[in-house]
């Protein structure tokens, strides 16, 4: 009889602990980079008529549902996102993870940081050589260049054509993500 109770208790510690370590792994904040299943919406172009400019690369909005299986670039290899300059500094791997990735001159690649693969600031990679213009989030990067060190790259809004125009990013607007990146202690670039 003893037996039986012992043995009982066992199996409910027993699966306590691994249910506890399940919520532990899952619990556990992560901020990473994903791309899309599918880059682009149509092939066509808007056109803003009241402005008079075409919109290469505008504002989206994603579902979880739309990202890729596995991150591009992870949590350990995102080192940290200054919010009040504008920057995201990366691991040379994460960096060159971007690389790997067909650059678009004109409709650039999206892309969404989530917390735990739930999109929280969407935009677009956007190389440094393009001449067209996103009207949206962008990071700014040089897709002839490999890194071997950390790097540091630009977070604007873009706004047109013309690179004078680009705006700084109000973070603040993203809530989720400033709380996001506070624990897991990747806010500002202090060196």
């Amino acid at each position: 009889m003893n037996l039986k109770i012992a043995l009982k208790i066992f199996i409910l510690i027993f699966i306590f602990k691994i249910n506890f370590s399940c919520n532990e792994e899952n619990g556990k904040n992560k901020i990473e980079i994903y791309t899309l299943k599918s880059n682009f919406d149509s092939t066509f172009i808007l056109h803003d008529s009241i402005k008079k400019i075409f919109s290469y690369a505008p504002k989206f909005e994603v579902q979880q549902i739309e990202l890729n299986e596995k991150p591009l670039i992870t949590n350990e290899q995102i080192l940290c996102i200054d919010t009040i300059t504008g920057i995201i500094k990366l691991s040379a791997k994460g960096y060159n993870r971007i690389l790997e990735l067909r650059p678009s001159m004109k409709h650039g690649i999206k892309f969404a940081i989530c917390r735990n693969k739930e999109p929280l600031f969407t935009g677009y990679f956007w190389s440094s050589y393009s001449s067209y213009g996103s009207t949206w989030n962008c990071i700014e990067y040089k897709h002839t260049e490999k890194a071997s060190k950390p790097i540091k790259l630009n977070i604007y809004k873009g706004n047109g054509m013309n690179p004078i125009n680009r705006e700084k990013i109000n973070f603040n607007h993203y809530p989720m993500l400033l709380k996001s990146i506070q624990q897991v202690g990747k806010i500002d670039c202090l060196d």
